[in-house]
């Protein structure tokens, strides 16, 4: 009850702290808004301000054009007159030079000149308030340039306080955003602590309601218990006055009757009482299931949990065989290319042994042959034969063990040659009986024989070496993705 008390407590102190930040956050999001409203409305003032400054630069800009086409006109009409004037000039030269002296005297050329004079004295007016009004427009003009770049400074200050603002306001954005999600969390965390306590609250009222029932049933008990109490001490003082009034007859009857009225009384409250009881029990049972099903729902929650990552261990030991059985099968493959070499190898060994013999046979006959001329023993007809079989024991018999004895020792040097039976060393020795010319290409003959059951016993012995080293390394592999 203590514990639950004290988690209760303390969410409420959680609830309590969330919602004064929450509070203040609200706080917090109306200043940002109001800071908003503010730029904006200071944004849109600078905005206004910015198109009457372009308006008028635009009107200014407007008369100066206008002023500018007056001045152009003006030039060329006084280029026009400047070449008329001079026209004029060449063309009177021209006049006079062809007139007389008198003529001329007689022309009065004061009344033209000041004529001329008063002619252009409006001109030059004209032109000295054509420059005034030059200079003035000039003067404006250059106003109008400064406010214009003064304009364009204020227009980079505003955008430069434009980006501020609107790089605070995603600031503050970010913030608010970040400010929601905590909220949202702390809302799921409330809703969290709101279930628990309810929870324990629902736990703390059913106990309460046992507590209650258990207590009241046993107000009850100890109240019949001291009114069964009270009655038997009645029902002595009764039986006493009765045996000390009565006749022991009828004192012995009433006894009786009050004993059975009492015993059907005591089994009528027992049997309330055990009614009682089962109610009371079936609650606690109630309750006690309904508990076993909320750890019943965790366990299932927590089993689920656990058959996910089951399944995903499941998926990677998959893909681990997959690869082990590549490699596995890449290994297969170089055992494979092995044997192959190794083959290749024992027959090529297999050959290079047979040259070395033959060309040992060729050569040991040669000595023969050299060493029958020397000796002047005959080789033809039955008298080749009759030396060999009268001196068994004689020359012949040592050249040719000599011979054979060399042949042996050269080939044991190089070749490790099996025993022969003893059938095969008898049918040799009737063999050299019969034919001693050829015992030696026979014994070579042998010798090779040995070495081909020697070579193919020996490519057999690899081929299961290597199976079984194949057959190792499979149950290996097995055991280790076994382990794995």
């Amino acid at each position: 009850m203590e514990i639950i008390t004290q988690l209760s407590n303390r969410a409420i102190n959680e609830y309590e702290g969330l919602q004064e930040e929450h509070k203040k956050t609200k706080q917090e999001f109306e200043r940002i808004k109001k800071d908003r409203d503010d730029a904006i409305n200071k944004l849109k003032e600078f905005q206004r301000l910015s198109h009457l400054v372009i308006e008028e630069v635009t009107v200014i800009q407007d008369n100066l054009d206008i002023e500018k086409s007056c001045r152009m006109s003006a030039e060329s009409l006084a280029s026009k007159l400047n070449r008329e004037n001079k026209s004029l000039k060449r063309k009177s030269m021209l006049y006079q030079s062809q007139l007389g002296p008198e003529v001329i005297s007689a022309i009065n050329f004061e009344e033209e000149d000041s004529a001329v004079e008063n002619e252009d004295s409006p001109v030059a007016c004209s032109s000295l308030h054509c420059r005034r009004q030059i200079t003035e427009l000039q003067d404006k003009l250059s106003s109008a340039q400064e406010e214009k770049k003064k304009f364009a400074n204020e227009l980079e200050m505003l955008r430069q306080t434009l980006e501020k603002v609107t790089d605070e306001l995603k600031k503050e954005k970010q913030e608010n955003i970040v400010l929601f999600t905590e909220t949202v969390q702390q809302k799921k965390i409330l809703t969290k602590f709101n279930r628990v306590s309810r929870l324990a609250l629902e736990e703390y009222e059913e106990l309460q309601e046992n507590l209650e029932l258990e207590k009241d049933l046993r107000m009850e008990a100890e109240g019949f218990a001291q009114k069964m109490l009270v009655e038997q001490k009645k029902l002595k003082r009764q039986s006493q006055l009765l045996l000390q009034s009565a006749s022991p007859s009828e004192q012995l009857c009433r006894a009786l009757e009050d004993v059975s009225r009492l015993t059907q009384v005591l089994e009528t409250e027992r049997l309330q009482h055990q009614q009682e009881m089962k109610t009371v029990r079936q609650q606690l049972q109630d309750s006690t299931l309904l508990k076993e099903m909320g750890v019943l729902q965790q366990k299932v929650e927590l089993l689920e949990e656990e058959k996910k990552d089951w399944e995903d261990k499941y998926q990677k030991t998959d893909e681990q065989a997959r690869d082990l059985r590549h490699r596995v099968e890449e290994l297969q493959k170089r055992l494979q290319e092995k044997s192959e070499n190794t083959h290749m190898f024992a027959q090529h060994t297999y050959n290079i042994i047979f040259c070395t013999v033959s060309i040992l046979s060729s050569s040991l006959l040669a000595i023969i042959r050299k060493k029958r001329l020397a000796g002047n023993y005959p080789t033809t007809g039955a008298g080749a034969q009759e030396p060999t079989l009268k001196e068994s024991g004689g020359e012949v018999v040592d050249v040719r063990k000599q011979a054979v004895d060399e042949m042996m020792e050269r080939i044991k040097k190089g070749i490790q040659l099996r025993p022969v039976t003893q059938a095969a060393n008898r049918t040799r020795a009737t063999q050299m009986e019969r034919k001693p010319s050829n015992s030696a290409l026979q014994e070579l003959k042998g010798v090779l024989d040995t070495m081909k059951i020697s070579s193919q016993a020996q490519y057999r012995n690899v081929s299961k070496v290597k199976v079984a080293q194949t057959e190792l390394e499979k149950i290996l592999l097995r055991r280790r993705c076994a382990c794995e």
